[in-house]
């Protein structure tokens, strides 16, 4: 098997706006690779062949021309930690093809790829800080990338490290310099990396241990950074992240309902961010089909986000508690203060908790069956109400009819991974 290609196409140069010239694939330049053998080898989860495999649907060379298919082994090999497969992914969402047109994710695989020392996907990376897409604008940010990959002799890199220089004053050139050479050490020493997002996010997190107490997740409900959560997720907290696709803000309480279960916190990030509308209908109801996005277990299953849908089973929770929907959305433990969607995408509560089985088993002698719980939103929309400069910032309701691929797409970009530290 070849070695793996890059899918590099239209790379532009900082400043000067050239044209970059896509880099073949090994096998583009000599006899074609043998598609047969390429499919098994992806098949059975060789990450080297699924990117060779994604560049022949991306190209159209020995199959015919599929950006779907691409996507699709590319974020096999992608998920396995393989750098071209996530630089390959990362230009797929910049550009829209396969998949729509997304920044966030495409700084996401840049990024991933970027902490393995891949240079192209370093110069790309570069590029997105120094035109604000995905991201706030940040030339310094876009410095170091340039120069991480200017080290590597990649050209592109050593035009725009060069080119950027000149906008930086000389003590941000100096504090570049010294992120570079940090970066560059840890891509050096991988097996003593602890979290490269807490470096890379210079001016929007603080450096802190990778090891937090708890974590959980929570939603962006106005454009200026206010999350909601429950309550117990961040209870006792000395300290609160929130982990926005590559980046880990600085997150503060603003207001608790102990009683509801409910918490609203605040971030800053110099932008405004996508936020999930509350549903027109102050309830939901029985039977409705609802789903939600998390982070369960992110020890065991991945700190990637979760998808679950389910249904609305009953009207109240435990002993008829009136705050709470019964649902029948799969959830676990780190799926604690994320949102319950409609299939619009707005927002009908938020997750609580599942059932304790052994609770369960010692009050009635059987487990129980996928029975879990979500505050209704009337009660956050209660706490949220309590803050007015907050209440008339929140999103209109989208009632349009969409894909749930898209609907689903969009909310997740609005959710977010708490980690807490005690």
């Amino acid at each position: 098997m070849r070695p793996s290609p890059f899918r590099f196409r239209n790379l532009l140069l900082l400043l000067v706006l050239l044209t970059g010239v896509p880099a073949l694939p090994a096998w583009a330049q000599g006899e074609p690779a043998d598609f047969t053998a390429t499919l098994k080898a992806a098949e059975q989860g060789d990450a080297k062949a699924q990117v060779n495999l994604g560049l022949m649907y991306d190209k159209g060379e020995v199959v015919p021309q599929d950006y779907q298919q691409a996507v699709l082994w590319y974020t096999k090999g992608a998920v396995q930690g393989n750098a071209d497969a996530q630089a390959n992914l990362g230009v797929m969402y910049k550009e829209g093809v396969g998949v729509p047109q997304d920044y966030q994710q495409a700084l996401a695989w840049y990024t991933k790829a970027a902490e393995q020392g891949h240079a192209k996907a370093q110069v790309n990376l570069a590029v997105m800080y120094f035109e604000g897409q995905g991201v706030p604008q940040n030339f310094g940010l876009a410095y170091v990338w340039s120069s991480l990959a200017a080290a590597t002799g990649d050209e592109k890199g050593i035009i725009n490290r060069d080119l950027l220089a000149a906008k930086l004053t000389p003590q941000g050139l100096a504090e570049a310099q010294a992120q570079s050479a940090r970066i560059q050490e840890k891509i050096n020493h991988p097996q003593t990396q602890a979290d490269l997002s807490a470096v890379t996010s210079a001016g929007q997190a603080s450096a802190i241990s990778p090891t937090s107490s708890s974590s959980g997740s929570g939603f962006i409900i106005t454009p200026e950074g206010y999350i909601l959560t429950c309550a117990h997720v961040v209870e006792n907290a000395r300290a609160i992240k929130a982990k926005l696709g590559e980046r880990l803000l600085d997150a503060t309480v603003v207001r608790r309902d102990t009683d509801s279960d409910l918490a609203l916190l605040k971030v800053t990030t110099g932008q405004p961010l996508l936020a999930l509308a509350f549903a027109p209908a102050r309830s939901a109801t029985l039977g409705q089909d609802v789903f939600t996005i998390g982070f369960p277990n992110p020890q065991l299953q991945g700190v990637a986000n979760k998808f679950t849908k389910g249904s609305v089973s009953s009207m109240a929770g435990a002993q008829d508690d009136p705050r709470f929907y019964q649902i029948s959305v799969q959830v676990q433990p780190g799926n604690s203060g994320g949102p319950l969607l409609d299939f619009n995408g707005n927002v009908v509560g938020v997750v609580k908790a599942q059932i304790r089985g052994d609770v369960a088993l010692e009050t009635t002698g059987s487990l129980p069956q996928n029975i879990n719980y979500a505050v209704k939103s009337t009660y956050a929309l209660s706490l949220i109400d309590s803050l007015p400069e907050v209440a008339i910032r929140l999103p209109v309701p989208d009632s349009s009819l969409r894909p749930f691929a898209d609907v689903v797409s969009s909310a997740e970009r609005a959710v977010v991974q708490l980690l807490v530290y005690k």
